[in-house]
């Protein structure tokens, strides 16, 4: 079974699941936009305020041309989260595309703040701006490989990091099963699962996973950080 088959098990067992946005993000890159919209439709009327699944639906609008739905996508990540920048780097793009050079500048320029080294920015600021654009540009050899619309950009806040295949089978094993009353961390606790709960704002969840964690681990310093930090963050005591 594929990678987007498991996702897709997991999304229709669970149509809540935030996995909703690489499921998405997946079908787009395979060229399948109107199943990758369909998709995000349904998993942002369960999940409105996910970023990274506003930013999926931006993209794949994008792709469709359909220029206004995506920029009111982006629009609405960027009220999530002002720094985005894969967020402003499209709102830039979709400002071209409208003939709004002052306003795709802004967006760029903001984009350029947190990526300073790209140079697909850097020469479309300098295009914008009537300078010629030198061929000394990038200090880091490497960035150009990495334009600020690679889809990693895509998942910054979502904590759905890929590092392997058997990463994903355990993060999709760990969200199939629910907690149980009482704040009881699933039967599988791992440190991605609980960087998952916190992402949502479910503290008490994630401290009771990463216990668990400590329990298999006593050793693992990191953990222990992790754990400590989530207990005393404020809204902890609250939810």
């Amino acid at each position: 079974m594929s990678v987007l088959e498991k996702l897709q098990k997991i999304c229709d067992q669970n149509p809540t699941s935030i996995l909703f946005a690489r499921l998405a993000d997946g079908l787009l890159q395979q060229g399948e936009v109107a199943r990758a919209i369909e998709i995000c439709r349904r998993g942002l009327r369960y999940r409105p305020s996910y970023t990274a699944g506003h930013v999926v639906m931006g993209k794949c609008y994008h792709a469709a041309g359909h220029y206004e739905e995506a920029r009111l996508a982006f629009q609405r990540v960027l009220q999530l989260d002002a720094g985005h920048l894969a967020a402003h780097w499209y709102m830039g793009k979709i400002a071209l595309q409208a003939g709004r050079d002052d306003l795709a500048l802004k967006y760029f320029e903001q984009a350029h703040v947190r990526d300073p080294f790209s140079p697909e920015l850097i020469e479309q600021i300098r295009e914008l701006k009537g300078e010629e654009v030198e061929e000394e540009q990038d200090n880091d050899p490497e960035s150009g490989d990495h334009g600020v619309v690679s889809e990693s950009e895509a998942f910054d806040q979502a904590l759905l990091e890929e590092d392997s295949e058997d990463d994903l089978d355990t993060l999709v094993t760990s969200l199939k099963r629910e907690p149980k009353s009482g704040g009881e961390a699933p039967v599988i606790a791992t440190k991605t699962l609980a960087d998952l709960y916190a992402s949502q704002g479910l503290i008490q969840e994630a401290i009771a996973v990463l216990e668990q964690v400590v329990a298999r681990e006593p050793d693992n310093e990191h953990i222990i950080a992790r754990l400590n930090a989530l207990r005393n963050l404020p809204e902890s005591e609250g939810l």
